[in-house]
């Protein structure tokens, strides 16, 4: 089978300091049975999923998923122990250590680690870990872990809640962007009266404008360079939100123009050593009550928990106040019409800018929001989708330049999934908790994954060992940010 350039991109992108691999991760109180597991493994997702029995083989300038011959599902699988205590430290320390480790070539790329001596919370009771590691090339993240979902049981026989969020019903691919384009003539009057107004608005606040311009470009420590895109996104913050044009404009413009990300105590050249850490239960249902508050939703608190992390974290380490950073944030663009039993990547990549250094709650949140609502009204993830094919079919070195020039605009990715809101098991074991790290690329360091399941929220964060040195210290940052906001929620008055 073809391997199409959609994957291939992927599977070529691996460098010794930034493998090209998702990592999964569940972990439990009690050890899942091994047999079961081996099962679950062999008829949920091997059987049904050719890929994982196939490896990688280039025939003239033509890549293809071949048959392995000597496949063995019991080469990768992988049966070991925690060192001794077995806690939260090693379990970080595993997994950080294998995310720079490559999978051996010339065989099916994907390994799964069957992790026993974890006691988590110092808990007497043995519990254990699995860890899921696959090339990009074989799936995207969204797909892997509705994967690993469907590999465990629930209470019911009702098929488990689809992880993700696609990016609009009915607008897949590049077949899609050429649809949402010609949808979005039959508002271009609309939209240009809009934008019309919103420069004449900017016009008319010219003062306000050219102060917020200045603390935009000043404070990152006088990058001229940035001048364009922030003249640019000050010019069309007067102009609504959801106006399609604009924020198209915007972000193809921000694509292309935006300087490489400022330098930061994360700046540098990557290396292969990583390190993890996550906090793990915090309250769903009291992000919702902090959502409801400020009229808002999940993710915004969440991220809005990480962009005050952030900004403790530059204060603490004696650095220079930056009024943002840019993140790449995954967006499902849907399966499209592939093959039964395909997997592959169906996803495309956005730029988030993230605000720092906002105090109010309610100030951040609407910037968090205004954010993510003009990417959500652009053709933004159809661009890039676009781009991403177009890179694809280059040359290995002009692709990667092209790749390293867009990556190095930010500083690491940002996923958030939620996932099912009762417990699953796997194995005869409840699952306490499930992670996934999206890959980073160029000279990212930094990494943050936002998982919702069974009632609660777990933010994991992967940085480069010698950038970002200690992420657990951005973790508990995170977790005391979400008990402010949480606070600041529930002291406040019924509306």
């Amino acid at each position: 089978m073809r391997i199409p350039l959609r994957d291939q991109l992927w599977l070529l992108m691996d460098r010794p300091d930034n493998l090209m691999y998702i990592n999964s991760l569940m972990w439990f109180s009690r050890v899942p049975d091994w047999d079961a597991v081996t099962e679950a493994i062999r008829t949920r997702m091997v059987e049904p999923y050719p890929v994982f029995r196939r490896v990688a083989k280039r025939r003239g300038r033509r890549w293809y998923w071949v048959d392995d011959p000597d496949f063995d599902l019991s080469n990768h699988l992988i049966r070991r122990r925690l060192p001794e205590p077995g806690g939260r430290a090693e379990a970080e320390a595993h997994v950080a250590e294998q995310m720079g480790v490559p999978l051996p070539g010339g065989s099916p790329l994907w390994r799964v680690e069957f992790i026993e001596g974890y006691h988590r919370d110092s808990a007497e009771e043995e519990g254990a870990l699995i860890l899921f590691r696959v090339q990009h090339g074989v799936v995207d993240g969204v797909r892997l872990t509705q994967l690993v979902l469907d590999l465990c049981d629930h209470e019911d026989d009702t098929p488990l809640p689809s992880v993700g969020r696609d990016l609009s019903p009915g607008r897949k691919g590049v077949l899609g962007a050429v649809s949402a384009a010609g949808e979005a003539g039959v508002d271009v009057v609309k939209d240009s009266l809009g934008i019309a107004r919103g420069l004449t608005g900017a016009a008319l606040r010219l003062p306000e404008t050219l102060g917020r311009l200045s603390r935009d470009v000043l404070a990152p420590g006088r990058r001229l360079s940035r001048v364009p895109t922030r003249t640019v996104e000050s010019l069309t913050d007067a102009i609504r939100p959801t106006n399609l044009m604009a924020n198209t404009y915007r972000s193809v413009f921000r694509l292309l123009f935006e300087p490489r990300s400022a330098d930061l105590p994360w700046s540098g050249k990557v290396h292969r050593e990583k390190k993890v850490a996550w906090v793990s239960g915090l309250d769903l249902a009291a992000i919702k009550r902090v959502a409801k508050s400020h009229d808002s939703t999940v993710t915004p608190v969440m991220i809005a928990a990480v962009s005050k992390a952030l900004t403790g974290y530059l204060d603490a380490h004696g650095d220079r106040r930056v009024s943002d950073i840019n993140l790449m944030v995954p967006v499902s663009v849907g399966s499209g019409d592939d093959e039964a039993g395909e997997l592959g990547n169906h996803i495309t990549l956005v730029l988030m800018r993230l605000p720092l250094g906002i105090d109010d709650p309610e100030e951040l949140l609407d910037a968090i929001t205004t954010s993510m609502t003009r990417v959500r009204y652009s053709l933004e993830p159809h661009v890039t989708f676009a781009t991403i094919l177009t890179v694809a079919a280059a040359p290995g070195p002009v692709a990667r330049a092209v790749i390293d020039l867009f990556a190095n605009k930010t500083v690491g990715q940002l996923t958030s999934v939620p996932g099912p809101a009762g417990p699953v098991s796997l194995g005869g074991s409840t699952v306490d908790g499930i992670l996934g790290w999206v890959p980073m690329s160029g000279d990212q360091a930094l990494g943050i994954c936002i998982f919702s399941y069974d009632g609660t929220v777990t933010v994991g964060i992967a940085t480069d060992a010698e950038l970002i040195p200690e992420p657990g210290e951005v973790a508990g940052r995170i977790e005391e940010q979400f008990a402010e906001l949480a606070g600041r929620a529930d002291e406040s008055p019924p509306a």
